[in-house]
Protein backbone atom coordinates (compact mmCIF):
# COMPACT_ATOMS: atom_id res chain seq x y z
CA UNK A 1 0.00 0.00 0.00
CA UNK A 2 1.35 3.49 -0.84
CA UNK A 3 1.04 6.49 0.79
CA UNK A 4 -0.35 8.40 -2.40
CA UNK A 5 -2.90 5.85 -2.93
CA UNK A 6 -4.77 7.19 0.50
CA UNK A 7 -3.59 11.14 -0.57
CA UNK A 8 -5.49 10.46 -3.14
CA UNK A 9 -8.82 9.15 -0.99
CA UNK A 10 -8.16 11.88 1.35
CA UNK A 11 -8.59 14.74 -1.43
CA UNK A 12 -11.56 13.24 -3.46
CA UNK A 13 -13.28 13.05 0.13
CA UNK A 14 -12.99 16.63 0.71
CA UNK A 15 -14.12 17.26 -2.87
CA UNK A 16 -17.17 14.73 -2.28
CA UNK A 17 -18.07 16.59 0.61
CA UNK A 18 -17.19 19.81 -0.50
CA UNK A 19 -17.04 20.65 -4.09
CA UNK A 20 -16.89 24.33 -3.89
CA UNK A 21 -13.47 23.57 -1.13
CA UNK A 22 -10.09 24.37 -2.36
CA UNK A 23 -7.67 21.50 -1.81
CA UNK A 24 -4.05 20.87 -2.74
CA UNK A 25 -1.81 18.57 -2.31
CA UNK A 26 1.60 19.87 -2.47
CA UNK A 27 3.84 17.90 -4.63
CA UNK A 28 6.76 15.80 -3.63
CA UNK A 29 10.46 17.09 -4.44
CA UNK A 30 11.81 15.20 -7.59
CA UNK A 31 14.31 12.72 -6.32
CA UNK A 32 17.30 13.81 -7.72
CA UNK A 33 21.29 15.40 -7.02
CA UNK A 34 19.45 19.40 -7.48
CA UNK A 35 16.88 18.37 -5.90
CA UNK A 36 18.95 19.72 -2.27
CA UNK A 37 18.77 23.16 -3.74
CA UNK A 38 14.64 23.18 -3.85
CA UNK A 39 12.61 24.66 -0.42
CA UNK A 40 11.09 21.57 1.48
CA UNK A 41 7.62 21.00 1.45
CA UNK A 42 5.93 22.34 4.88
CA UNK A 43 3.20 19.49 4.80
CA UNK A 44 1.08 17.05 2.32
CA UNK A 45 -2.17 19.13 1.55
CA UNK A 46 -3.38 22.35 2.77
CA UNK A 47 -7.57 23.45 2.09
CA UNK A 48 -9.46 26.45 2.23
CA UNK A 49 -13.02 26.45 3.06
CA UNK A 50 -15.19 28.98 4.24
CA UNK A 51 -12.47 31.24 4.87
CA UNK A 52 -10.86 28.87 7.11
CA UNK A 53 -7.54 27.56 6.53
CA UNK A 54 -6.46 23.71 7.00
CA UNK A 55 -3.31 22.37 7.23
CA UNK A 56 -2.88 18.43 6.75
CA UNK A 57 0.15 15.90 7.03
CA UNK A 58 -0.85 12.64 5.62
CA UNK A 59 0.71 9.67 7.53
CA UNK A 60 0.28 5.53 6.39
CA UNK A 61 0.91 3.02 8.50
CA UNK A 62 1.01 -0.42 7.63
CA UNK A 63 2.15 -2.15 10.54
CA UNK A 64 0.07 -2.36 13.76
CA UNK A 65 1.96 -0.03 16.58
CA UNK A 66 2.98 2.71 17.71
CA UNK A 67 3.52 6.13 15.62
CA UNK A 68 7.04 7.23 16.30
CA UNK A 69 7.55 11.28 16.79
CA UNK A 70 10.56 10.88 14.33
CA UNK A 71 8.15 10.47 11.35
CA UNK A 72 6.83 13.74 10.85
CA UNK A 73 10.00 15.86 10.74
CA UNK A 74 11.11 18.91 12.42
CA UNK A 75 10.30 21.19 9.50
CA UNK A 76 6.66 19.77 8.63
CA UNK A 77 5.83 20.16 12.55
CA UNK A 78 7.02 23.94 12.51
CA UNK A 79 4.90 24.97 8.89
CA UNK A 80 1.96 22.87 10.63
CA UNK A 81 2.45 25.45 14.13
CA UNK A 82 3.04 28.47 12.28
CA UNK A 83 -0.30 27.90 10.03
CA UNK A 84 -2.21 27.24 13.54
CA UNK A 85 0.01 30.78 14.50
CA UNK A 86 -1.86 32.49 12.13
CA UNK A 87 -5.59 31.54 12.61
CA UNK A 88 -5.15 28.15 10.74
CA UNK A 89 -6.06 24.39 12.10
CA UNK A 90 -3.20 21.95 11.28
CA UNK A 91 -2.89 18.27 11.91
CA UNK A 92 -0.93 15.26 11.40
CA UNK A 93 -3.67 12.29 10.30
CA UNK A 94 -2.59 8.84 10.48
CA UNK A 95 -4.21 6.05 8.22
CA UNK A 96 -3.78 2.58 9.90
CA UNK A 97 -4.11 0.22 6.99
CA UNK A 98 -3.77 -3.09 8.53
CA UNK A 99 -4.70 -7.25 8.40
CA UNK A 100 -4.17 -8.09 11.69
CA UNK A 101 -2.90 -11.16 13.26
CA UNK A 102 -5.96 -13.04 15.65
CA UNK A 103 -3.15 -11.80 18.14
CA UNK A 104 -2.87 -8.40 17.82
CA UNK A 105 -7.11 -8.30 17.37
CA UNK A 106 -7.85 -9.85 20.07
CA UNK A 107 -4.96 -7.65 21.84
CA UNK A 108 -6.35 -4.32 20.63
CA UNK A 109 -10.06 -5.56 20.35
CA UNK A 110 -10.19 -4.96 16.88
CA UNK A 111 -13.59 -6.23 15.46
CA UNK A 112 -12.43 -6.56 11.81
CA UNK A 113 -10.17 -8.37 10.06
CA UNK A 114 -8.65 -5.41 7.75
CA UNK A 115 -8.44 -1.95 9.85
CA UNK A 116 -8.75 0.82 7.57
CA UNK A 117 -9.00 3.63 10.23
CA UNK A 118 -7.68 7.26 10.68
CA UNK A 119 -6.31 8.96 13.49
CA UNK A 120 -6.12 12.93 13.50
CA UNK A 121 -4.18 15.22 15.94
CA UNK A 122 -3.28 18.51 16.46
CA UNK A 123 -0.25 19.51 16.02
CA UNK A 124 -0.04 21.36 19.49
CA UNK A 125 -0.97 18.00 20.75
CA UNK A 126 1.30 16.18 19.05
CA UNK A 127 3.78 18.65 20.45
CA UNK A 128 2.81 17.83 24.11
CA UNK A 129 3.25 14.37 23.34
CA UNK A 130 6.31 13.95 22.14
CA UNK A 131 7.83 16.19 24.97
CA UNK A 132 6.44 13.75 27.20
CA UNK A 133 9.65 12.31 29.30
CA UNK A 134 11.07 9.03 27.76
CA UNK A 135 8.43 8.74 24.86
CA UNK A 136 9.81 8.18 21.26
CA UNK A 137 6.22 7.65 19.80
CA UNK A 138 2.68 7.62 20.37
CA UNK A 139 0.94 3.99 21.25
CA UNK A 140 -1.73 2.35 19.03
CA UNK A 141 -3.71 2.14 22.33
CA UNK A 142 -3.26 6.34 22.86
CA UNK A 143 -3.98 7.34 19.50
CA UNK A 144 -7.61 5.03 20.26
CA UNK A 145 -8.16 7.73 22.90
CA UNK A 146 -8.02 10.70 20.19
CA UNK A 147 -10.35 11.79 17.20
CA UNK A 148 -10.81 9.28 14.46
CA UNK A 149 -12.71 9.22 11.55
CA UNK A 150 -13.96 6.70 9.33
CA UNK A 151 -15.18 5.93 6.19
CA UNK A 152 -19.01 6.58 4.97
CA UNK A 153 -20.64 5.96 1.40
CA UNK A 154 -17.09 5.09 0.35
CA UNK A 155 -15.20 8.41 1.65
CA UNK A 156 -13.73 9.79 5.05
CA UNK A 157 -15.95 11.53 6.78
CA UNK A 158 -14.71 15.04 6.48
CA UNK A 159 -17.35 16.78 8.16
CA UNK A 160 -16.58 15.37 11.70
CA UNK A 161 -12.97 16.61 11.26
CA UNK A 162 -14.26 20.46 10.39
CA UNK A 163 -16.33 19.84 14.09
CA UNK A 164 -12.36 19.88 16.11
Amino acid sequence: MRESYFHSEWQESWRWHYPDCHIYKIPDMPKSAAARFLPLKPYDFYAILDGKFYAMELKLKTKLGGFPFKDVSEWQLNNLQEAKANGGKAYIIINYRIKPTPKQRQRYEIKVAHLNTVFIIDVDDFRLAEKMPSSQSISFEELRNVYRIYKKQGFWDIPSLLLL
